[in-house]
């Protein structure tokens, strides 16, 4: 198989978070939505991968410290092909992946099924997608499988503006025509370097570039308000809950938060309104009763848990019984 880097864009502030945290540290069910794009990132055993930081670096290094990735710095927002080549490591021998460090809800399959996509044409390769209120984001002009050019939103004119199809920002490109990136010119409204204005210099000198259309928006698309940090949890939750279920987990209700590093062992019942975040374990046959919040702890096997409880930082023994009204257990 051919050997591929990944590079994760992650230096933009994101404006519309309204935050003083960088906006991929933001968390998802317990996790920063950039842990997410790394583990799908590491599922495809890379040669490397490089994450560009800009804004909060301070705040989000140590965070990829703990992944153990590189990471590269954007120290001016010169344009998303300008963020890729700020990662030097990630462009030496091989072909580069690029994913975006706010789109932690693409999951496993799609990022295969791109990959896969890829390899049979093995040219520059863009993930589109369409929706019904394109603004914003740049148009992907199709024809069959094929990109015959990518116009940003605020070069387009009012007939492109109308066009559905849209860049995800998710490519692909072999390493032969990484050199196209340094042809990319900033000469448009905004003075940046697009990395989409690969598509325009391939198609000047003959080279193809394909379009892998993914067709459920949602999920290929960055995390840019609170709404849609929201609604992105409450999908993230439910995909969370069906594993469980399917693992052999009861839930009287589906009102139940399950952070994504929880585990929950089999014929345990989960009651309403039940938190379990962290890194919490829970046991077989535990039974834990409505409106209650479990926060790292270790719960064994055969553990009753009667209800309206708080408990962070312990361990409750095999066969053990906590009955509580109102009042926190705490290490």
């Amino acid at each position: 198989m051919d050997r591929i880097n990944v590079i994760i864009l992650a230096a933009g502030k994101g404006e519309r978070m309204k935050s003083e945290r960088p906006k991929v540290l933001h968390e998802i069910m317990g996790k920063p939505m950039i842990g997410y794009v790394i583990e799908r990132a590491k599922e495809l055993y890379p040669e490397n991968i490089s994450v560009v930081v800009g804004f909060g670096r301070d705040k989000l290094i140590p965070f990829l410290k703990d992944y153990r990735v590189d990471f590269a710095v954007q120290n001016d927002q010169k344009g998303t092909a300008h963020a890729v080549l700020c990662a030097q490591n990630a462009l030496m021998g091989g072909d580069v992946l690029v994913l975006y460090g706010d789109v932690p809800l693409m999951d496993t399959l799609t990022l295969m099924e791109f990959m896969d996509f890829y390899r049979k044409r093995k040219t520059i390769t863009f993930m589109t997608t369409s929706i019904d209120d394109p603004t914003g984001y740049g148009r992907v002009l199709m024809e069959g499988e094929e990109i015959k050019a990518i116009i940003e939103d605020s070069d387009a004119t009012y007939e492109e503006k109308s066009i559905k199809e849209i860049n995800t920002g998710i490519c692909v490109i072999p390493e032969e025509h990484l050199v196209l990136l340094k042809e990319i010119k900033d000469d448009n409204k905004k003075g940046e370097f697009y990395l989409t204005d690969i598509c325009k210099i391939a198609r000047e000198k003959k080279i193809r570039v394909a379009g892998f259309h993914y067709p459920e928006p949602y999920y290929v698309l960055g995390i840019n308000t609170r709404k849609e940090l929201m609604e992105a949890n409450i999908i993230m939750r439910d995909r969370i809950n069906l594993l469980h279920l399917k693992n052999g987990v009861t839930f009287i209700d589906k009102n139940v938060y399950i952070d994504m590093d929880v585990t929950v062992g089999r014929d345990t019942i989960l009651y309403p309104n039940v938190y379990i975040l962290g890194r919490s374990m829970i046991g077989r046959n535990v039974t834990i009763g409505p409106n209650t919040v479990i926060k790292d702890c270790i719960i064994h096997d055969n553990v009753t848990i009667r209800g309206f409880a708080w408990i962070d930082g312990v361990e409750i023994k095999d066969k053990d019984k906590v009955e509580v009204f109102e009042k926190k257990i705490k290490a």
